[in-house]
């Protein structure tokens, strides 16, 4: 009875915002339902390239000394009298083990037990790191170099984004929360984050634009980087339709192509798959492999809430189930909050984007997929506008769990 009290308070909340939104997006479109209004007007305030340049430069200095802190403690505290190379090692953990061995090896020569397991992941990140390795000699240092430089590129797009939208004040804020986010220092590992995170935002920034071309050649990345990255052809489809403000079908089929060049990412993908293994969709028999499949919400969250209530080992309680638990309802609230504050590509790529990530049957990175959920950041910012006290609130906790997981992540904690 109470599985299936949870099961229809969760779904029918899920569903009810998700109905919302759509609503909402058919009224700004002209559709006579409901919930028909305006768009949302912009600030439309656009970072010039000395702005621009000064984002990147402070984001990269901060990834900067987030490695060279990690440096410290692995060198002087976790590995003493070791070596340097622990300053680059302490990196190569869970899945950063799989993208050193893919750039060194490649898909056909990473196997286990003859198997092409690794075909989960997506070819853009280590494609990158193999070549940047011709140069740094070393694939981790690579990887970490793709890393830093693709989160501060991103964090430029973030900024002109939210600044677009919202003004300057709340573009600092924005790529503040983006950055002390408790998952955030993926963005400096050997991870898919900082590629994922500038291949998104720059994305949306053109979608914003009405730039459709580059927004789907961007799209096209981000569908090489994750599979995540085909969310952007809905997000360009709604903020075209919201920007006509009707169904023009002519208008909408003259830029359907660039609407839906990110698919040809996942053309690439698969691609892959049919060159290693002869089957394009090989990739998801080898996520049985990782316990890897749909889950229906509300299941998912039940699984989670068991595990966070009762999983035998205690501190993985800590490190993953209580975290994913708390985080879904944080994020709900606050899209509760954007739902008419914002436009409909933004509102709606964080609902789908929220609900597929925690639609897994085993979720054990909810955090680091969060932490690319680049609208959410947008709506914080607003949440926080003239509001001093939570924003050093927010910044503060976050930046707390941000240290608290990153000394965990080096010290081979559960955190992936």
């Amino acid at each position: 009875m109470i599985r299936l009290l949870w099961t229809l308070a969760v779904s029918g909340a899920v569903i009810a915002l998700g109905v919302v939104l759509v609503l909402r997006w058919l009224g700004a479109a002209g559709v006579p339902v409901p919930l028909r209004g305006q768009s949302p007007i912009s600030i439309r305030y656009e970072a010039d390239r000395k702005e621009s340049a000064a984002v990147f430069a402070a984001a990269l200095l901060f990834r900067l000394a987030v490695f060279l802190a990690a440096a410290l403690l692995a060198c002087l505290v976790l590995y003493p009298g070791t070596g340097a190379h622990w300053a680059l090692d302490i990196w190569k953990k869970w899945d950063a083990w799989h993208y050193v061995n893919l750039a060194e090896l490649g898909y056909a020569g990473y196997t286990e037990n003859g198997q092409h397991l690794f075909l989960v992941f997506f070819p853009l990140y280590p494609w990158l790191v193999r070549l940047v390795s011709a140069v740094t000699g070393n694939t981790i240092a690579a990887g970490l170099l793709v890393s830093f430089l693709c989160y501060a590129s991103g964090c430029v797009y973030l900024y002109r984004l939210a600044a677009w939208e919202l003004g300057r004040e709340a573009a600092r804020r924005a790529v503040l929360f983006l950055s002390v986010f408790p998952y955030a220092f993926f963005f400096g590992g050997v991870m898919t984050e900082g590629l994922f995170l500038l291949t998104t935002a720059a994305s949306l920034w053109h979608i914003r634009r009405h730039r459709w071309w580059r927004a789907g050649l961007w799209g096209a990345l981000a569908a090489m980087t994750r599979m995540h990255g085909l969310l952007l052809i809905g997000a360009a489809g709604a903020e075209l339709v919201e920007h006509l403000g009707r169904f023009d079908w002519r208008a909408i089929l003259r830029r359907l192509p660039a609407v839906l060049l990110p698919a040809a990412g996942s053309l690439v993908y698969l691609g892959l798959n049919a060159a290693v293994t002869g089957d394009p969709f090989a990739f998801t028999v080898m996520q049985e492999h990782w316990s890897q499949g749909f889950c229906w919400i509300s299941d998912t969250l039940w699984y989670v809430l068991e595990n966070a209530r009762s999983y035998p080992t205690v501190s993985i309680r800590y490190e993953i189930w209580i975290p994913t638990l708390a985080m879904f309802p944080l994020f709900f609230a606050l899209l509760c909050y954007a739902w008419k504050r914002f436009r409909s590509m933004y509102t709606l790529y964080a609902f789908v984007y929220l609900v597929l990530n925690y639609s897994l049957s085993w979720l054990l990175s909810a955090g680091r997929y969060l932490s690319c959920a680049l609208p959410f950041f947008l709506f914080a910012a607003a949440l926080t506008e003239k509001r001093p006290w939570l924003t050093a609130l927010l910044a503060g906790g976050m930046g707390a769990g941000f240290l608290i997981n990153l000394t965990i992540y080096l010290t081979g904690g559960q955190i992936m």
